[in-house]
């Protein structure tokens, strides 16, 4: 979506703050369970980003250091409505975790030992795996499109897995990208 006037952006800005807060109010679990939410958003509902773009989007906001959820933001809104866009997504993702954590400090200090407390938090940590599981799959689908991609996907996982740090995983992936991509250019 191209903003073509200051109005245009200023509304879009606007509409991407809104979005980004509400996502960010409605879920839990940090940015890797904001992801369907922000696909469903900005993919199937205001049909702002292609699905394509959503994979790439996201490939990048883990690359970079950061938040994912906040990476993921700035990316989107500036693509939408330029700085501004990004500006406002950002305040609008991290604005309901802010706002959270202090009524949750001064409401439940002293109730963390709590029954009902601790099994409230049990059914949103399960709702964030399961969250968290349904974007993986939903970007594994568009990002693993051939055998060199289900090779690379589960040597990460093992170097992840056996304590590698993400970032070498990264640079590695990168690496084996550019060989593969160079390597099938010449045959």
């Amino acid at each position: 979506m191209v903003t073509k006037t200051r109005k245009d952006l200023f509304v879009n800005a606007f509409k991407l703050f809104v979005s980004f807060f509400r996502i960010g109010f409605l879920t839990f679990g940090g940015g890797l369970a904001m992801i369907p939410f922000i696909q469903d958003e900005f993919i199937n509902r205001k049909h702002w980003i292609a699905e394509d773009e959503m994979v790439d989007i996201i490939s990048l906001a883990q690359t970079f250091p950061g938040v994912v959820a906040v990476n993921t933001s700035i990316f989107v809104g500036h693509k939408i409505a330029g700085l501004m866009g990004a500006i406002l997504a950002v305040l609008g993702t991290v604005l309901p975790a802010l706002l959270s954590i202090v009524l949750i400090l001064s409401v439940l200090v002293g109730f963390e030992e709590n029954r009902y407390v601790q099994m409230v938090f049990v059914g949103i940590k399960a709702t964030s795996a399961a969250l968290i599981l349904e974007a993986v799959i939903r970007l594994a689908r568009k990002a693993i499109v051939d055998m060199f991609g289900v090779i690379m996907a589960g040597v990460v996982l093992l170097l992840v897995v056996v304590g590698i740090n993400a970032a070498w995983s990264i640079l590695l992936g990168a690496a084996a990208g550019m060989a593969y991509h160079k390597y099938s250019k010449s045959k």
